[in-house]
């Protein structure tokens, strides 16, 4: 085929070739690659936000309210579930294919020079896009770390660190202090940082990152409150407080309530920056839909994402570290959903015991799958991981053989009451299950 959809796969493969080279950390490929490009990055303000786990909700929640207060919206999330431009949205929209094809054609010379890295050169299309389109804002998410990040070029109007757990030790470092000193290096100079980490010894070195910087530093809980009252099909009603708004109890638009503190802390940054030309637009009506109509508004899939196929409801999520996995795991306890099965994959560089010893507390039995990405770790090194500490657990090869075997097993031997199935792991796994769940059975 030829035309536009094969120029756009082209593009895409260049981009993922990229990643042979690895990831470098550091600023300097970065900044050639925006200065080649006029420097995007100056042309909008931003919320930066850095963190282990909850980035990716908490971007959406404040985009979401964002969108609904009036603002052109630029969101930059990362890894994507099913189509890469699902990186790079503005309003919820996604990147059309043309343009991202444009884009690489015209910084490709700049990325080779540079030698610049897939996570590099997306970055750079992402902010030049976000300029090009003149958004009012940006909610930026960390790729990895912060310091180094790629993303970390932005002088924000708020630094937002979601929380910090021990994840990517080789390139962060092996305690959660050193993690912590890392994802501080996104704190600038004078601007507001908040955070719901909860961790002693990361709180100690984001505050001393702050107030050597003389940033003003706040918890989640110094300023919102949350408290919730009710709940609707596993999504929290939550009345806040402490905030510039006022705000009537919400229906939280991410299923869990670990969520509560996502959406907290969304509130808090938006707080922050008060003061700013896009946040004066946002209102305790904006708020309340933004929170509410989330997943509509910004795409986010996979956060105890639940599709039915088969007669079989499967609830997806990305919880793909230990700290995830008990986020994950205190949530379905909470709620009383114990699965038969749950299909589980993840890439080499993770915690695969850590995060099975957090699985085992919610599924009887696991299946182990590789997904077709790169670095993941093969299903029976997963299932010997798995037995060895005592959980049941089978090797079923790739993901879609994973699902058959799953869908089959808990249709015939159980009842039709606990036809429920987890999919719980990497981005990869994720993304890879959803196309084959999407379609009719």
């Amino acid at each position: 085929m030829t035309g536009a959809g094969s120029d756009y796969r082209s593009t895409v493969a260049y981009l993922y070739g990229l990643q042979y080279r690895g990831i470098k950390y550091g600023l300097r490929n970065i900044r050639s690659l925006l200065a080649a490009c006029g420097h995007p990055e100056l042309a909008f303000p931003s919320i930066h936000i850095a963190g282990t786990n909850g980035k990716g909700s908490t971007a959406s929640f404040l985009a979401s309210i964002l969108q609904e207060s009036g603002c052109r919206t630029g969101l930059y999330t990362s890894p994507h579930l099913i189509r890469f431009t699902e990186r790079v949205r503005i309003n919820g929209v996604e990147i059309e294919e043309r343009r991202l094809v444009h884009y690489v054609r015209e910084l490709r010379p700049a990325i080779e020079k540079t030698r610049a890295t897939f996570f590099e050169a997306t970055t750079a299309i992402a902010f030049r896009y976000f300029a090009d389109e003149r958004i009012d804002i940006g909610v930026i998410e960390t790729g990895l770390g912060g310091r180094l990040d790629a993303t970390n070029v932005l002088t924000p109007l708020v630094s937002v660190i979601t929380n910090v757990a021990l994840d990517h030790t080789e390139y962060l470092g092996p305690t959660v202090a050193a993690i912590a000193g890392e994802k501080a290096g996104i704190i600038k100079p004078g601007v507001p940082v908040v955070t719901a980490s909860v961790s002693h010894d990361a709180l100690r070195e984001l505050r001393a990152v702050a107030r050597a910087k003389k940033s003003p530093f706040r918890h989640v809980w110094d300023i919102t409150a949350a408290r919730v009252v009710g709940s609707r099909a596993g999504h929290a009603i939550v009345r806040f407080g402490g905030l510039p708004w006022k705000l009537h109890p919400v229906l939280l638009g991410h299923a869990g309530e670990h969520q509560v503190t996502n959406a907290a802390l969304a509130l808090t940054a938006l707080a922050a920056a008060a003061g700013s030309d896009a946040v004066e637009r946002v209102s305790g009506g904006s708020i309340e839909r933004g929170l509410r109509r989330v997943r509509r508004n910004t795409g986010l899939g996979g956060r105890l994402q639940t599709v039915k196929y088969r007669g079989v409801r499967v609830t997806l999520d990305v919880a793909h570290n230990p700290d995830g996995m008990r986020v994950l795991a205190d949530a379905l306890a909470q709620s009383g959903d114990i699965f038969p099965i749950a299909v589980f994959g993840i890439v080499l560089d993770k915690d695969a015991a850590g995060v099975l010893e957090e699985l085992r507390r919610v599924a009887r039995e696991v299946i182990a799958v590789r997904p077709a990405a790169q670095r993941m770790r093969d299903g029976r090194q997963i299932a010997r991981i798995a037995t060895e500490r005592g959980i049941m657990a089978v090797d079923a090869g790739g993901v879609r053989e994973g699902i058959t075997l799953a869908i089959r097993r808990i249709r015939r031997d159980y009842p039709k009451s606990q036809w429920r199935l987890l999919v719980a792991g990497s981005h990869f796994l994720v993304g890879e299950v959803l196309p084959i769940l999407q379609k009719k059975a």
